[in-house]
């Protein structure tokens, strides 16, 4: 039970931040530049970011309503995550599939579609990510292993 409410309070400070960043659930870039913040257009603006890749760019660059301030929470999120469900973590990676590779995999931008890559990817370095027996490691592993994708 604990960790399932820590798990809600972390993916909701990642929903937070996101509205503190004054943008929308679909993140910044120019959709939510043109779209203005209801459910119905956040559709659009998704649709937007993802199909002129204005999000990646504007993170990149810190253009289009993006800046460091909302990766910093995300970042942190992820790690508070990692740490406070290690062994759980582990115990779903080894396995390719759980309910804390599926949180995890929420902060990490992949949706319900695409989620099962990043459990495979968990999965099949497990070794690497979980080897020293710290969540430090396995952040920096995982991170690595993202941003390798």
């Amino acid at each position: 039970m604990k960790k399932i409410l820590m798990t809600i309070v972390v993916l909701g400070a990642f929903s937070a931040a996101a509205f503190a960043a004054d943008y929308g659930s679909a993140g910044c870039g120019l959709g939510s530049l043109v779209f203005k913040k209801n459910d119905m257009t956040q559709v659009l603006a998704a649709t937007t970011n993802g199909t002129f890749w204005s999000q990646t760019f504007g993170i990149t660059f810190g253009t289009s309503g993006c800046n460091a301030q909302g990766m910093v929470k995300v970042s942190m999120a992820r790690e508070s995550f990692i740490e406070a469900n290690y062994k759980d973590l582990s115990r779903d990676a080894a396995q390719g599939k759980g309910e804390y590779v599926a949180n995890l995999a929420k902060l990490y931008g992949y949706t319900p579609d695409n989620s099962y890559q990043f459990a495979e990817l968990l999965q099949k370095n497990h070794t690497t990510i979980f080897a020293a027996n710290s969540a430090k490691t396995a952040v920096t592993e995982i991170n690595r292993l993202v941003a390798s994708i």
